[in-house]
């Protein structure tokens, strides 16, 4: 296990080159984000994928979402952009809000877990944007924990939960939020919560006044 240690959200750029290679490499790693660390590998490296669920114990039957550093990248993994997603991402992108898509084909269902939908973020969290726009592609990306046990909101508690699992942590200091992104289905004729987390209700029925 390497930690690549920072106390803040400004991480020196030889980590990030240095995250950016192992992740080409195949490596799965813990990042910070503005909710919850997660563990992290490339979308198209589905050995780094399939590995992200053996480390977690994770159900193959429960998806991943994509983390994104912009907006216009959506378009290339879902089938359909209604107008009220459009507002739900230029209000709140980047932020802690992931918005579930209707999957393009070539989304592999090694991430949606057979479904025909798919999770997209863009975290508020620099040095996971620096990463995302360094490598130029989508990173796959859950909680760091075993499923079904705490989040964890600091690079040590990665550490303490998921050990030499992973290659290495990305420590930026404590999350933002400290609790889990907002899950909001897009899919429909009306958008719907359908877990609640950072972003409260209040502040998305501002923007999409009939949200379920």
């Amino acid at each position: 296990m390497n930690t690549a240690a920072h106390q803040n959200k400004i991480v020196d750029k030889s980590k990030i080159k240095f995250l950016v290679e192992k992740l080409k490499e195949g490596a799965v790693i813990g990042i910070p984000t503005d909710t919850v660390y997660g563990i992290a590998a490339r979308m198209k490296d589905l050995k780094a994928v399939d590995r992200i669920y053996r480390i977690k114990n994770r159900p193959k039957s429960k998806p991943l979402i994509i983390f994104v550093s912009d907006p216009h990248q959506v378009d290339d993994f879902i089938e359909e952009m209604p107008p009220f997603a459009i507002d739900l991402m230029e209000t709140f992108w980047p932020g802690p809000l992931t918005l579930i898509f209707p999957a393009a084909e070539s989304v592999s269902k090694e991430i949606t877990a057979g479904l025909n939908t798919i999770g997209v973020r863009i975290p508020d969290c620099k040095p996971v944007i620096d990463i995302l726009k360094s490598i130029n592609e989508p990173l796959v990306v859950t909680s760091a924990n075993i499923s079904g046990k705490k989040d964890p909101v600091t690079a040590a508690e990665v550490l303490s939960e998921l050990g030499d699992s992973i290659d290495y942590i990305l420590d930026a200091g404590t999350t933002l939020h400290q609790v889990v992104s907002t899950i909001v289905d897009v899919t429909g004729e009306h958008p719907k919560i359908t877990r609640q987390g950072a972003l409260k209700r209040s502040k998305l029925e501002d923007v999409v006044i009939d949200i379920r």
